[in-house]
């Protein structure tokens, strides 16, 4: 990850696409779940208005996640308004691990907002963090650290 001395971006969430997060990621457990979130891109403000949980496609679902392609290709075709994707953690804190870095390049490109999710320490309550996507000069694909803000 790189870290920069800008001003963070913003990821505002409507109170309805943190609930559908909450409710995905407690269903789920023990295993990770993933989804996409679809809402509007400014220069310095992301705005998800809506959760679209996606099948987790993954052999070992315990320790990773892979976007189902069914799920994954259905959504992009859906047009605009893809700008995010969510996964959880239920075993670790919400931050990249070298996995999900080393998987980043297969679906940056066309979003902008990372969100990684745990479990938190009282009923049904997420520990969320938002990182900004950023493509390099050189190509590659890091996770900048941004602000998470609630409608």
């Amino acid at each position: 990850m790189t870290e920069s001395h800008e001003t963070q971006q913003e990821i505002w969430l409507s109170a309805s696409c943190e609930r559908q997060i909450a409710e995905h990621l407690f269903l789920g457990l023990p295993y990770e779940v993933c989804g996409i979130l679809r809402g509007s891109a400014t220069a310095r403000c992301m705005r998800s208005e809506t959760f679209v949980p996606m099948r987790n496609a993954a052999p070992d679902p315990l320790h990773r996640f892979i976007l189902h392609p069914e799920d994954w290709t259905r959504e992009c075709l859906q047009g605009d308004g893809l700008i995010g994707l969510f996964h959880s953690h239920p075993h670790s804190d919400p931050v990249p691990s070298a996995q999900d870095l080393q998987q980043l390049p297969l679906f940056a490109g066309m979003l902008s907002v990372y969100l990684i999710g745990s479990p938190g320490s009282e009923d049904h309550n997420v520990q969320l963090n938002g990182y900004n996507i950023i493509k390099g000069t050189d190509g590659n694909y890091t996770l900048q650290a941004c602000r998470i803000m609630h409608d």
